[in-house]
């Protein structure tokens, strides 16, 4: 597939990046030739210097081939006019990358007229990512399937766990089990599927896939004390990504303070929020966690601009007191030593929106959602059973699947649960299937 790329900074070199490795032919535009020359460097794409929204340099792009079209480029302007050129020029796919809800919310802005199929504003995706690990206590990461109907939770394994020691076969009688999938399993920093003679480790990380219904009390059992209730979060930088936290936790009970070292962002701050308190400080100075109080019940996020910043304030507020963690980060070399070196509980990265959508569109037309993880690789999809698929009437159990992949959940009509390998797939199911990066290719082929 072909895919341009309109914008070379950071996360244009990341989504350039994924995409090679998936074999894909990318090309790049940008107007900075220092950036170009930085991803040149590293991927192997097609670059073309000039401004992404002018039609002439659309055209030396030869942007009428580009299956896909992607613009990242900090300017929304540029974004939506290049989008709405590609799809002039006959491009069928087109994201954008939009960082002013306005273009999004206004009734005056109609975007499927300006030609554009996905708009994505990655501060709002990470605030709702860090809102649903806050308020499922005792997870690290947290996202919803199948139009909510199925939630897929990761958690990390405590001493005291009654998981420990033992192979997964041996609770198969357990009604706790009945409509819970495990998908994910990392244990000294090996990724697998869990499968019966698995066996879990204090410590290790643990995912898997369950109604909304089963999660509280299943999280309860597994978890034991360890699950402790938040009644405050503190938000280190006021940012967009900040503030849109701030205004999803003021509709919930919990306790919110925005703490922001700009003075003119801060007031910003506090004319838009309501029940927040914000405080216009420094969130590096310890003195600011023992005036504010931080014990178990406290959950502790960074999310300013400098992520070397988030990672050392995070480490702070745990050694302070707080009982959870969550750092923005954006470099990808730092996750495996905070990974390995277990420094922070939650790490949240921009990019991902963004690559979602842009995998739903390349994986071809039967995968119509696509979510990733950010501390386990992989992908879990949902995917559409058509009526000329090969797998319509098949049960479960005879659809060999690869050993890399695992039928998370089905919906079928607006009922969603957990299936075992008797069940018969019917025209228009809709599938949660988990998929180890080796693996994620032979899905097209899979579920024709």
């Amino acid at each position: 597939m072909r895919l341009l790329i309109i914008g070379a900074g950071r996360t244009g070199k990341k989504l350039a990046n994924k995409l090679c490795s998936m074999g894909h032919d990318v090309i790049m535009i940008d107007n900075n030739a220092n950036a170009l020359t930085n991803v040149d460097s590293e991927v192997d794409v097609l670059l073309v210097e000039g401004n992404g929204s002018t039609p002439d340099i659309l055209e030396n792009a030869e942007v009428a081939k580009a299956d896909v079209v992607v613009a990242v480029t900090s300017k929304d302007e540029v974004n939506l006019l290049a989008c709405h050129y590609a799809r002039r020029a006959g491009v069928c796919r087109t994201i954008a990358r939009i960082s002013d809800m306005s273009y999004i919310n206004s009734p005056l802005v109609d975007l499927e007229r300006l030609g554009i199929d996905r708009a994505v504003n990655h501060n709002e995706e990470c605030a709702q990512e860090i809102l649903n690990v806050l308020c499922l206590p005792g997870t690290i990461e947290v996202t919803n399937l199948l139009g909510g109907r199925i939630a897929a939770v990761g958690f990390n394994l405590p001493s005291t766990s009654p998981l420990l020691d033992k192979p997964l076969e041996q609770f198969k009688e357990d009604e706790r089990f009945l409509n819970v999938r495990f998908i994910g399993l990392v244990h000294e920093d090996e990724l697998e599927i869990p499968r019966g003679k698995s066996c879990f480790s204090e410590g290790d990380d643990v995912y898997v896939v369950l109604t909304p219904a089963e999660t509280t009390s299943f999280l309860d059992w597994v978890m034991g004390e360890q699950r402790q209730n938040l009644r405050k979060v503190i938000i280190a930088g006021g940012s967009d990504l900040g503030l849109s936290l701030a205004k999803l936790l003021e509709e919930t009970s919990i306790k919110t303070v925005l703490i922001e070292d700009d003075r003119i962002q801060a007031e910003y701050a506090s004319e838009l929020l309501n029940k927040c308190l914000v405080i216009n400080a420094d969130a590096s100075k310890s003195v600011m966690f023992k005036e504010l109080g931080t014990d178990l019940e406290t959950a502790f996020v960074a999310v300013t601009g400098d992520e070397e910043m988030n990672i050392v304030s995070c480490i702070q507020a745990k050694q302070l007191g707080a009982g959870f963690t969550v750092a923005h980060i954006d470099k990808p070399e730092y996750v495996p030593i905070i990974d390995k070196l277990r420094l922070i509980d939650c790490i949240i990265n921009p990019y991902l929106a963004l690559i979602r959508a842009i995998l739903q569109f390349v994986h071809g037309e039967n995968v119509v959602d696509v979510r990733l993880f950010h501390r386990i690789s992989g992908e879990l999809l949902e995917i559409a059973i058509k009526a000329g698929s090969k797998k319509v009437n098949m049960r479960l159990s005879e659809t060999n699947l690869p050993g890399g992949m695992i039928v998370a959940a089905v919906q079928r009509g607006n009922e969603a649960f957990i299936p075992t390998g008797e069940f018969v797939l019917r025209k228009n199911d809709r599938l949660a299937v988990y998929c180890l990066p080796n693996v994620v290719n032979k899905l097209k082929s899979i579920f024709k």
